[in-house]
C-alpha cells in the first residue's frame, strides 16, 4: 500500500482497517492490539476520532450508524461533519458493548480504495 502524502500514521492505520466494514470498537481494538503509538484507548480516542473525521472529509471513509449489526451498509445511516465528530468525542462509541445510539461502522469508499 502506498502512503497518501499529509495522512497521519494514524489515519493511514484507520483507512488500512477500514478496507471491509470496520465497526468503531473494533478499529479501537486494533489500534490497541497493534501496540502502536498510545497504549491506552483513553490516549488513542482523539487521535482515533481526528483521523476518522479527516479520512471522511476527504471522501475516502465513509461512516454510517446501524441500530443491529451485522446489517446491510444501506440499512445504514450516513454519519459525518459535525455529528460524526461529536459522535466520535465519547468513549462509548469506541467501546464494545450495546451501543446507546446505534453503532457506528466505518467502511472505505471508491476513492479511499483507490488511495490504499
Amino acid at each position: 500500500m502506498t502512503r497518501r502524502a499529509g495522512l497521519t500514521p494514524m489515519a493511514h492505520f484507520v483507512l488500512r482497517a477500514s478496507d471491509g466494514d470496520a465497526p468503531l470498537p473494533e478499529l479501537a481494538d486494533a489500534w490497541l492490539r497493534a501496540g502502536k503509538q498510545q497504549s491506552r484507548l483513553d490516549q488513542a480516542l482523539p487521535a482515533l476520532a481526528r483521523a476518522l473525521a479527516d479520512l471522511v472529509a476527504d471522501g475516502l471513509v465513509e461512516v454510517r450508524r446501524f441500530r443491529t449489526w451485522p446489517a446491510g451498509w444501506d440499512g445504514g445511516a450516513l454519519v459525518d461533519g459535525d455529528r460524526l465528530d461529536a459522535d466520535t468525542r465519547h468513549p462509548g462509541t469506541w467501546l464494545p458493548g450495546p451501543a446507546r445510539d446505534g453503532l457506528l461502522v466505518a467502511r472505505l469508499t471508491a476513492r479511499g480504495r483507490e488511495h490504499r
